[in-house]
This record gives C-alpha cells, sequence and structure tokens, in this order.
C-alpha cells in the first residue's frame, strides 16, 4: 500500500527477479517460492513439473509456515503419500477436498503465482504472477474459504482420536482420506491395503459411531473429537 492510503495497481507478470543458480532457468513458482519469509498458502494439485519438495522442507526448518490444501488428483498421484508424510512430519499444516478450483501458491500475503491446469492449452508450467491489489485479496479469501471447509490431514488431528483411545493414527488416516472423497481404491493404494480392507474398515468406523452412512459418519467423527472439525 502507498504512503497516501492507496493500493498499487494489480501487476500481473511472468518471472520474478531472483538470483538464479548458474545455468538454470526457474519456473516463476520456484523463483517465488525462494522469497518466503513467514508464510505459504498453497493449492496443491497436479500437473507438476518437478516433485521436489526440498526447498519446501528448509523452509519449514527456518520456521517458515506452509498450509497446504491437497486437492484429490494431488493425493491419488503416484508416490504422492510419502512426499505429504515428509511434509506434515516437518510442519506443514495440510488438509485435503474433493476438488480445487486452481493450482495456485501464495507468498507472505504479498504475491500469488497461478499455474495452467493440465486441460488448458498452454506451454507446460505456464503461469502468472499476481501482485498486491484487489485481485490478490481475493485469491486470499478464497483460500481460506477453502481450507476452512476441507478436511484435516496433519498429526495434530490424529492425535485427537488417539488421545481418546477411540481410534489409533492408522484408523484417523483412513478416516481423513474417505472424507475428503478419495475412492475407495485410492485409499487402498495409498495406505497399501486391500480395498476390501478399506471398506470392512469403514464400515467397522460406522459400526462403531453407530451411523448408517459415510456422510453421517463424516458428522460423528468431528462432533466426537475423532478428527479435527473443519474450520
Amino acid at each position: 500500500m502507498r504512503q497516501d492510503g492507496t493500493r498499487p495497481p494489480v501487476t500481473a507478470v511472468t518471472s520474478v527477479a531472483v538470483p538464479q543458480q548458474p545455468g538454470r532457468v526457474m519456473s516463476p513458482r520456484d523463483s517465488l517460492l525462494l522469497q518466503a519469509r513467514h508464510e505459504v498458502l498453497h493449492f496443491d494439485v497436479p500437473p507438476y513439473l518437478s516433485v521436489d519438495n526440498g526447498t519446501q522442507l528448509r523452509q519449514l526448518a527456518e520456521g517458515v509456515v506452509y498450509r497446504t490444501v491437497y486437492g484429490q488428483r494431488a493425493v491419488e498421484y503416484p508416490g504422492a503419500m510419502v512426499r505429504i508424510d515428509q511434509c506434515l512430519e516437518a510442519g506443514e499444516k495440510a488438509r485435503v477436498t474433493a476438488r480445487l478450483p486452481m493450482k495456485m501458491m501464495i507468498v507472505d500475503r504479498e504475491r500469488a503465482v497461478l499455474s495452467a491446469p493440465a486441460d488448458v492449452a498452454l506451454r507446460p508450467g505456464a503461469s502468472v504472477v499476481i501482485a498486491n491489489g484487489p485481485l490478490l485479496d481475493g485469491l486470499i479469501e478464497l483460500f481460506e474459504r477453502v481450507w476452512a471447509e476441507s478436511v484435516p490431514l496433519d498429526p495434530a488431528g490424529a492425535a485427537v482420536g488417539a488421545q481418546e483411545g477411540e481410534l489409533n493414527p492408522e484408523e484417523t488416516r483412513l478416516l481423513a482420506l474417505l472424507l475428503s472423497g478419495l475412492t475407495d481404491d485410492a485409499v487402498a493404494r495409498h495406505l497399501g491395503i486391500a480395498r476390501r480392507t478399506v471398506v470392512r474398515r469403514a464400515r467397522s468406523l460406522m459400526d462403531r459411531a453407530g451411523v448408517a452412512t459415510r456422510m453421517q459418519l463424516g458428522w460423528h467423527a468431528a462432533s466426537r473429537g475423532w478428527i479435527e472439525a473443519p474450520g
């Protein structure tokens, strides 16, 4: 914001001026990410140019707060749960939802980078960076609304049921994945178990909760503290 109280005009660029490593051309997303000092808000959804999360892990260790909403396709991506678990263990705050409206990263609430989804006829990795202004404010508000409506997927949420002696961490992870909208097949792949085992364990949770549907199970799980309630 300017000294006279007005905001600068919205600016969209396709690159960010940061030092580049010799012989390497960085994407706008990676360039912007390196500038993070306090907080990163992230909508995580494929496609990916790289699945290397080294920068995120280093920044988490340095105290940068990451809040990530993973879309269903991100969680179903090959090897995704290993990468997600690494970030969770490093301190990432994460939630999961069935569908995200876009691929987005907001750094320090000062700039955002939007990347083209797979079904848009642009070159791979095409993206735009949004600077301070009304558009950025709207993107931050969008993130907060989606975050509030998504299912927590983190150790803190997993510990709630375990502390009460009702659910163990594996059951809590299963519950979070089921409530995120993932198919039973996708849940089975991520947990390394058979689909029929997923169905049987889900039925067991429903019987324990005294409910007839998975929608009722979600309400019961939040009210009993089996998972952290969205919001």
